[in-house]
């Protein structure tokens, strides 16, 4: 073989015309000029599917969050069942913790007025292009679906835009029309590795909506983030002063101690827990009406007086400078909640759950709130 390369190569050089050997190079390089475009097509066409693969995980970790806070028709059947077994309302809640727990329910009622259940909805907007995402519809209206069965939304898409749905605790401070609740609330995206997984994918989240329902009030108040805390998971919102005369709780100016008792506020489970406390009634109608949606619960709620927070009594455990551990019973949608002490007072902000201890929660301590609200003050 080898020999009879050697032998073509000296007839090529010795038997052709400068004009065919100009031809085959001009030839080979052409060939080899293809090679390379296809080679840099094939790479860009793979970074092009990398970053589209990225996209859609960030996007599915989003929904997968949606569909935390969502309600469906099973959730409907669990909280039947829970009426059958008797689920307490928020007053009896109230007295079971005065007569079992020596719970002063003084402070708690003074408190529960203040105390906010955040409804919120965020977008995801295309960076190259400044589009948010929107659901891209079918022929007839309809929202699209992909084959795994996830809504379909692109820049490009006509429908509305995808809403991340999330829902949390917040409560007003005492002396200023400010609300406080946890950073991850006000920028729920910012939980765990989602902000990462999205900027990697080109997309930038943005707040869509944010409401508070606030106990005996009818009508949610707009909420709007004011600033956040770089060192603890803290944030402030502002809503309308004249929506929020007269509320507020105070909050404490000692720090928490080993073995203090103290009663967590809050909203556990959002929606699913605010219907439960609602009664079989509220229940009844929803199914009849076959309403599911995010928003037209919450204020169908709001309008029959039906939102209340939770209390929970519990004992501090461990504290620091940076967090403060306690056993009040609690879980997702209640971070934000005030944790009070005997004078209901806040000693510190709800942020975090710990299910291997026991359940065993973690506040962040309101000196943490105070430095937060001086920021604010200066601004």
């Amino acid at each position: 073989m080898s020999g009879a390369l050697r032998d073509s190569g000296r007839r090529l050089a010795s038997q052709t015309t400068i004009l065919f050997r100009i031809t085959v190079l001009a030839t080979l390089l052409v060939i080899a000029g293809f090679g390379y475009l296809l080679y840099q097509n094939d790479r860009r066409l793979a970074d092009s599917i990398e970053q589209e693969s990225r996209k859609i995980e960030a996007v599915a970790v989003m929904l997968a969050q949606t569909r935390e806070d969502a309600l469906t028709p099973d959730d409907f059947a669990s909280l039947r069942d829970a009426f059958e077994n008797q689920v307490l309302s928020t007053e009896q809640r109230l007295g079971t913790l005065e007569q079992r727990a020596g719970a002063p329910t003084r402070v708690i009622a003074a408190s529960i007025r203040s105390v906010a259940f955040l409804q919120g909805a965020y977008g995801l907007r295309h960076v190259e292009s400044g589009k948010i995402l929107r659901h891209a519809l079918g022929p007839n209206g309809e929202n699209l679906k992909t084959p795994f069965g996830q809504p379909w939304i692109e820049p490009d898409g006509t429908g509305e835009p995808a809403e991340f749905q999330f829902t949390g605790t917040g409560f007003l401070i005492a002396g200023v029309p400010l609300m406080a609740t946890n950073r991850h609330v006000a920028l729920p995206w910012t939980s765990g590795n989602r902000e990462k997984a999205l900027r990697d994918a080109g997309l930038e989240p943005e707040m869509l909506r944010l409401l508070a329902y606030l106990p005996d009030q009818t009508e949610p108040i707009e909420a709007r983030l004011v600033r956040y805390s770089e060192a603890a998971d803290l944030a402030i919102l502002a809503v309308e002063p004249s929506r929020v005369q007269d509320l507020g709780i105070p909050l404490a100016d000692a720090k928490s101690r080993v073995g203090e008792e103290l009663y967590l506020l809050g909203y556990p489970t959002g929606l699913k827990a605010l219907i439960a406390q609602a009664g079989p009634g509220f229940l009844e109608e929803l199914e009849a009406e076959g309403t599911l949606n995010f928003w037209s619960i919450a204020s169908r709620l709001s309008t029959q007086s039906k939102i209340y927070p939770l209390a929970s009594r519990g004992i501090v455990a461990r504290t620091s400078g940076n967090a403060i551990v306690y056993d009040a019973e609690t879980t997702t949608g209640g971070s934000g909640g005030p944790a009070l002490n005997r004078r209901g007072e806040v000693v510190a902000i709800n942020a975090a759950i710990l299910p291997e201890f026991g359940g065993s929660n973690i506040g962040v301590p309101v000196s943490h709130l105070r430095v937060l609200l001086g920021e604010v003050e200066s601004q």
